[in-house]
């Protein structure tokens, strides 16, 4: 009669498949991470104003636009001519952001006008003007 048993691995065998095991566990985790890393490098892309205002710089100069004619009206004005005005930590930090802001916007709406300006200029069928 044929017994039925199951061969239990030897103590070489049985490290050979933990050592598998860990090496491919091994290489799932540093696959796991290196696409953390690029969905967080992506992020970080879509996230910089630079990139978004030199990737949109119409609306973005629209929203410049906007902030200043915002921050033009909140400002606050003496009512009368001898009133003055009462200084606000709000009033400082939104003045102080907008003008952050539109610098931002001045420096990539110029960097690309540049670039443009430079294209124009170097294209093979357009001849430089005669000075």
């Amino acid at each position: 009669m044929a017994t039925n048993e199951i061969a239990e691995p030897t103590a070489e065998e049985a490290e050979a498949e933990a050592t598998q095991r860990a090496e491919h566990a091994k290489a799932s985790l540093l696959a796991r991470v290196e696409l953390l890393k690029h969905k967080v490098t992506d992020a970080g892309h879509q996230l910089d104003p630079r990139a978004q205002i030199a990737k949109h710089p119409l609306p973005a100069v629209g929203i410049a636009f906007a902030l200043g004619a915002i921050a033009g009206l909140l400002r606050a004005t003496p009512a009368e001519p001898g009133k003055s005005t009462e200084f606000s930590i709000k009033n400082a930090a939104f003045a102080g952001l907008t003008a952050i802001g539109l610098r931002l916007v001045r420096e990539v709406a110029l960097s690309q006008l540049g670039h443009v300006a430079k294209h124009w200029w170097t294209r093979a069928d357009a001849p430089p003007p005669n000075r």
